[in-house]
């Protein structure tokens, strides 16, 4: 579950053409309080990160993807809830 939660961050993170360490900036700036190891390890699945770090993740990602003219493809914790939810109904 971690390394799943963690490839699917780490994608997004690579397809916004964002460094580990620019990714750690934008997280810290909207008020993350991981260390920038803490984060390498959740994009890596080593750590899971609480619902407040992947969704200050999510956002940090999702504003990255507007200023590339993109849309909010990260879903934040509670969407990502649903959705494992509806998987495990099916």
């Amino acid at each position: 579950m971690n390394r799943q939660l963690g490839d699917s961050l780490d994608q997004a993170r690579r397809d916004a053409g964002l460094s580990h360490g620019e990714l750690w900036l934008r997280y810290f700036e909207l008020g993350g309080m991981s260390t920038a190891l803490q984060v390498e390890a959740f994009l890596y699945g080593a750590l899971r990160p609480t619902a407040s770090d992947h969704d200050v993740l999510a956002h940090a990602l999702n504003e990255r993807f507007v200023e590339l003219g993109g849309n909010h493809p990260v879903p934040y914790s509670e969407d990502a809830d649903d959705a494992d939810e509806a998987r495990r109904i099916r």
